[in-house]
């Protein structure tokens, strides 16, 4: 379980993050949306210890994460983050990109979990092509497997679905579900298409302005009516959805 609270950032005179307290448990994926500019990338480099906040507090299994420990490597050895661009090594194989997270094991365990993570990820038959020989889907799934080779109890995604096509789309939102369930990890995915939320996430938080509007189940967040900009943004989300089904709904 992923537990944050009461965390705050701010750039001079402006707040980017405000007072964000949530849970996230194991399994589970919260989709964190927003417009461009709303603090959500930030709060996820937060997570992460890739950007020191002003105040508050991150537990990973009940375990205190100092926030504030000056660290030659940023990141937290439990919590790993994919980010947008992938950082694949353009001239390694995708399974050598995968092994080099697990340079500490023994040769026979890297073996194994090389090709345990291609499986998941459904990647094994491109496990011998170079990253520039494949999909923008196949190398963000490569990605996920490195990350999450050394079994993290946290992974956060910095926009997944960003410059795939329809189909790459549909497999990644597919196969996050599928990794995050069987790997049983906490996952924070950070999206601004409210849309694919709706699609892998048990929760959603809409975010606005470095704070958090609200945070529910996808039915829920549907549902509310109380919020201007939720309800707003939500429909912004859908109506090309219901706009779509008028004209095509007969052939579907």
């Amino acid at each position: 379980m992923l537990k944050i609270k009461n965390i705050t950032k701010k750039y001079q005179e402006k707040t980017v993050v405000n007072d964000i307290s949530f849970e996230v448990n194991s399994g589970e994926i919260l989709a964190i949306v927003g417009e461009s500019g709303s603090g959500k990338t930030t709060l996820l480099n937060i997570i992460s210890g890739n950007i020191t906040p002003n105040s508050g507090s991150l537990r990973v299994d009940n375990q205190q994460i100092d926030l504030y420990f000056e660290r030659l490597i940023r990141e937290f050895p439990n919590i790993k983050l994919v980010p947008q661009d992938y950082r694949l090594k353009p001239d390694y194989k995708i399974w050598e990109n995968i092994d080099l997270a697990l340079t500490q094991y023994t040769h026979e365990y890297r073996q194994e979990r090389v090709q345990e993570l291609l499986a998941l990820c459904g990647i094994s038959a491109i496990k011998d092509k170079k990253p520039r020989e494949v999909s923008g889907g196949e190398k963000q799934r490569t990605a996920i497997a490195r990350a999450i080779a050394e079994e993290p109890l946290v992974l956060l995604m910095d926009e997944p679905f960003s410059n795939l096509d329809s189909i790459n789309k549909t497999l990644l939102r597919t196969k996050i579900v599928e990794i995050i369930k069987q790997e049983s990890i906490a996952c924070i995915l950070v999206t601004h298409d409210l849309l694919d939320a709706f699609l892998v996430a048990d929760r959603i938080a809409i975010m606005r302005n470095g704070e958090i509007l609200m945070i529910d189940k996808p039915q829920n967040v549907l549902k509310q009516t109380q919020n201007q900009y939720v309800r707003e943004f939500v429909q912004s989300a859908v109506q090309p959805i219901k706009e779509y089904l008028k004209i095509f709904g007969d052939m579907l």
